[in-house]
């Protein structure tokens, strides 16, 4: 075994939090799926593209209890709007959190007191996203301490975003961190939660999310991912959707050394529509997976996957895009697009779109692109006195634009300024402004 996984066996055999019985139930298989599965290499298929060597060299610890003060607050972006929960190295920090302004009847706070204080509401869906095999679920699974939940009653419409953020702390020493949320809308539900994920230190944040929508329903979820320079961070999204719903998850990702963001989403009922864009900006030696697997288990079901990647330096980044089709599921409408811009000669990409058809009245595609700037755009505006550098801002920026401006309202211009702030020469672009 590797220095990592021999340190989270230790952790896998510490005492068990406490909880209902089929909590107990769901860590004990996590633990042992883990034990068994072991963190996955390159000879993994799924993972082929993307090595956890330096991960696998740390000794890590399970990341303690911390509150950050007040600088810290603000050197990892500062604490967003209400309605929030703020956890911090995986558990709820009740005085950084603020509940104002949620509708009647929701709920919103601690995983371990919702396992406490109503079990029943939560059995039905904690643990049962579509990840099967995997390792990062299994881990999770086993050493989550708490979380975040969200229960909106049928019918609530939030007229604000619900920020969810996590913090991840290191101490002394490379620590591991489980970031847990649970989001159970009702139907008709109305709703746009914003995840944010940041970080100081070397750590590991291997977080699951899982989000079900009751019919009808119409759920956003932003994912702003922020973790620190020398952060692995692997982000797992479950949805499970009902008839006539709508899901959108916007994705933005700047930080950590080597980052995977996996959503996973089954169309359980007729007339779904599901939407997971990403923009990821990567330079350096950093390395940005994307892996989303859309499972049409029911006909008419729409999904859409758009991936926009800027990368330099050295950077890699990845996408598989998988969609299954399922045998009944007619009249399904699915699309993948990959588009990539490398800014240097070493930067590389690495796409995998994947169609699995079982019905035969469908429409299913896939396209994707791979370039640079293109020079004759650089010649114009040069031309028109813009100095070379500010006009590769430029125009990388319009190549990125697209996937911010999909963002809803509240973050928008915030999004904007972090991701020109990531881009390179885009300090030119915010003296601009």
């Amino acid at each position: 075994m590797s220095r990592a996984e021999e340190s989270l066996a230790r952790a896998l055999d510490a005492p068990a939090a406490g909880g209902p019985a089929f909590a107990a139930a769901l860590r004990r298989a996590g633990a042992d799926d883990f034990r068994r599965l072991k963190l996955p290499t390159t000879r993994h298929e799924e993972w082929r593209y993307t090595s956890l060597a330096g991960l696998a060299a740390l000794e890590l610890a399970p990341a303690a209890p911390a509150r950050p003060d007040a600088a810290a607050v603000e050197r990892l972006g500062g604490l967003p709007p209400a309605p929030r929960l703020v956890l911090v190295n995986g558990r709820l920090d009740a005085a950084l959190s603020d509940l104002s302004g949620l509708p009647a009847g929701a709920f919103a706070g601690s995983l371990t007191a919702a396992l406490r204080e109503r079990p029943a509401a939560l059995e039905p869906f904690l643990g049962r996203a579509p990840f099967r095999d995997h390792a990062f679920a299994a881990l999770n699974a086993a050493l989550f301490e708490d979380g975040a939940v969200l229960l909106l009653p049928d019918g609530a419409a939030l007229p604000a975003p619900v920020q969810l953020v996590h913090w991840t702390v290191a101490g002394a020493g490379p620590a591991a961190a489980f970031p847990r949320a649970l989001v159970v809308a009702g139907r008709g539900v109305r709703a746009t939660v914003v995840e944010r994920f940041a970080g100081e230190g070397s750590y590991l944040a291997a977080g699951l999310t899982e989000l079900w929508l009751g019919d009808e329903s119409r759920v956003e979820l932003v994912r702003l991912q922020r973790e620190a320079p020398e952060a692995f961070h692997v982000g797992l999204l479950g949805v499970t959707q009902g008839a006539g719903t709508r899901f959108a998850a916007r994705s933005v990702a700047l930080g950590a050394r080597v980052a995977r963001f996996e959503a996973r989403a089954l169309l359980d009922g007729e007339g779904t529509e599901n939407l997971v864009d990403g923009l990821y900006v990567a330079g350096g030696a950093q390395v940005h997976d994307h892996f989303v697997h859309v499972d049409h288990a029911r006909p008419r079901g729409t999904s859409r996957e758009l991936f926009k990647g800027v990368l330099d330096g050295q950077a890699r980044g990845v996408f598989t895009g998988r969609v299954l089709v399922r045998p009944g599921a007619q009249k399904t409408d699915a699309g993948q697009v990959s588009s990539n811009l490398l800014l240097s000669e070493d930067a590389t990409v690495d796409a995998r779109p994947q169609l699995e058809i079982l019905a035969d009245d469908v429409k299913c595609s896939h396209g994707g692109t791979v370039g640079q700037l293109d020079e004759e755009a650089l010649f114009y505006l040069r031309s028109r006195g813009v100095d070379r550098s500010t006009a590769r801002a430029m125009l990388t920026w319009a190549f990125a634009a697209e996937m911010v401006e999909r963002l809803p309202e509240q973050v928008r211009a915030e999004v904007r300024r972090l991701v020109t702030a990531r881009l390179p020469d885009g300090g030119r672009l915010l003296e601009a402004a």
